[in-house]
């Protein structure tokens, strides 16, 4: 059974989490400057809890869904794998971006040109074979293509998370 001191120490408690500051017995006045504290911290404490889950999902080995962009390309990460949108082409990450202990990821997947101007009808543009291969550091992520035919490859692209990228699309 719970007394009255434990039930008062449990409501001094809740009032310190709270930010309450208790001036007399069964009185409460919210005092701006720690009220003010009190929210900041709290959502410090949001922002930490947010970095721990991404950190704990980096430490799981796989990329945390959700859009990544940078100048000329945009990638949304999404269950099992990702696809990733150029200036002129587009592509398909056919694998989970599974990060290795340093970040780094190397999975398969193809790569579309697209080209302005007109098109034949009846005939789809080809899926190159490719290598999507980078690096998580943080909020930024080092993306480099390598096709698997010719061994030709695209420069590396620098990417934020949450960012929608910038593109300019060929039309």
């Amino acid at each position: 059974m719970f007394t009255v001191k434990s039930c008062l120490a449990l409501l001094l408690a809740i009032g310190e989490l709270a930010g309450v500051t208790f001036a007399t017995a069964g009185t409460t006045r919210f005092d701006s400057a720690s009220s003010s504290s009190a929210v900041s911290a709290q959502r410090r404490g949001t922002r930490r809890k947010v970095k721990r889950r991404m950190i704990k999902r980096a430490e799981e080995g796989r990329l945390a869904e959700g859009p990544w962009g940078g100048d000329h390309v945009r990638l949304r990460v999404r269950e099992g794998g990702a696809e990733v949108e150029f200036d002129c082409a587009h592509g398909t990450l056919t694998e989970t971006l599974a990060l290795d202990a340093e970040g780094r990821f190397d999975v398969s997947g193809t790569y579309v040109r697209e080209g302005p101007g007109p098109i034949r009808l009846n005939r789809l543009p080809s899926a190159r074979p490719a290598r999507y291969s980078g690096r998580v550091e943080g909020q930024t992520m080092t993306l480099s293509v390598k096709f698997n035919d010719n061994s030709q490859a695209l420069d590396a692209l620098t990417l934020a998370r949450g960012s929608e990228g910038r593109l300019w699309k060929c039309r």
